[in-house]
Parts: C-alpha cells; structure tokens; sequence
C-alpha cells in the first residue's frame, strides 16, 4: 500500500481507540509498509539481474521472491483496511466469553 493511503488509513481511526487496538493498528501499518519496502528492493535486484548482473538462476529467484511478496502484501493490506473498518465502525463490538456467546 502506498505511503500515502497508509497515512490516509490510520488517521481515519478515531484517538479514542484503546492502547491495544492502537498498538494492533501500528503493527498492521508497519508489517504492511515493510513488505511495500522488501517489494520495491526485490524488484529493483529482479532489474538488475534480468539486465545481465545476476544468473538466469538468480532472476528465477527473485521473480518467485517477488510474486510471494506481492501476493503477501495484498493480504496485509486487506487485514489493514480490515482492522480500520472495524476500529472506524459505530457499532459496539460484541465481547465473545467463554461460552462462545457474545456479550
């Protein structure tokens, strides 16, 4: 997710949410940020490699490498904007016991 949507996300979260639902929040937005950092630096060696720098073997690599983390990132992106919806939502969450029944 670009830096930008990151910040657009996070500052939609109401200041009120508790201290773990923050830290929850701040862990999504940093695992999200560092797999946009890890695609950016794979595709750049990828680049390299297919310019002659690298072996077929080693471009082989990277471009699995990177489909995994393209595929990683949309997954995180999507529990991000997950967990902002229900951080943003009005309703009250329902408190499971445990029974398994919401409160």
């Amino acid at each position: 997710m670009h830096p930008h949507r990151l910040q657009q996300l996070v500052a939609s979260v109401p200041e009120n949410v508790d201290a773990d639902q923050r830290a929850r929040l701040l862990a999504h937005v940093q695992a999200s940020d560092r797999c946009r950092v890890r695609i950016e630096r794979v595709r750049a060696e990828l680049r390299e490699a297919l310019d002659g720098a690298a072996s077929a073997d080693r471009a082989v690599d990277l471009a699995a490498e990177l489909d995994g983390l393209e595929r990683v990132q949309q997954r995180m992106d999507g529990w991000l904007s997950g967990l902002v919806d229900e951080l943003t939502s009005r309703r009250p969450r329902a408190v499971p016991y445990d029974d398994g029944v919401p409160a």
